[in-house]
C-alpha cells in the first residue's frame, strides 16, 4: 500500500469538497445580500434566519474539511510498526485509516474506513502490532498488516 498516494488522493478529494463548500457559502452570502435589498417584514426575517443557519452549517463543514486536509498533510508516508495516527491497518474485517475520520473511501480498488482516534475502534486498535487482535461489538478483529 502506497500511503503517499493514498494521502494525495484523500487531499485532492477534500480539496474538491472545500472548493464546493466555498462556492456554496459565497452563493448563499450573495443571495442574502440581494434579499436584504428587496425584502421586508416577517418573511424576510424568517428567510434570513434560515439562510444564516445554513451559512453556519456550511462554515462548520468547511472548517472540518480544512482540519482534515491539514491533518493529512502532516502525516508521514512511512510504514508504521504499530497502530498510530496516520497508520493504515489491514484487519480480517477491513482496511482502516487511523486518526483521520474521513468515513468510507476507496483506494486501489479497496474500501478504506477513516476513523478518529477518539472512536471506540480507533482507541482499541491504537498501539497494537501485527497479529494482535481485539474484540469490538462482539467481533474479533485480527491485525494482518500495518502500513
Amino acid at each position: 500500500m502506497d500511503k503517499k498516494q493514498l494521502f494525495q488522493q484523500l487531499s485532492r478529494t477534500i480539496s474538491e469538497k472545500i472548493t464546493t463548500l466555498q462556492t456554496d457559502i459565497a452563493d448563499l452570502q450573495k443571495g442574502m445580500a440581494e434579499d436584504s435589498k428587496s425584502s421586508a417584514g416577517d418573511k424576510f426575517e424568517t428567510a434570513r434566519e434560515m439562510a444564516q443557519q445554513e451559512l453556519g452549517k456550511l462554515s462548520t463543514q468547511l472548517n472540518e474539511q480544512q482540519r482534515l486536509k491539514s491533518l493529512i498533510a502532516n502525516q508521514s508516508a512511512d510504514k508504521s510498526q504499530q497502530v498510530e495516527l496516520g497508520a493504515v491497518v489491514q484487519t480480517n474485517k477491513g482496511l482502516f485509516l487511523i486518526g483521520i475520520p474521513i468515513g468510507n473511501s476507496s483506494f486501489e480498488g479497496k474500501d478504506i474506513i477513516g476513523i478518529g482516534l477518539g472512536a471506540p475502534l480507533g482507541q482499541l486498535l491504537l498501539h497494537k502490532k501485527e497479529t494482535d487482535s481485539i474484540s469490538f461489538n462482539n467481533q474479533q478483529f485480527v491485525i494482518e498488516a500495518i502500513y
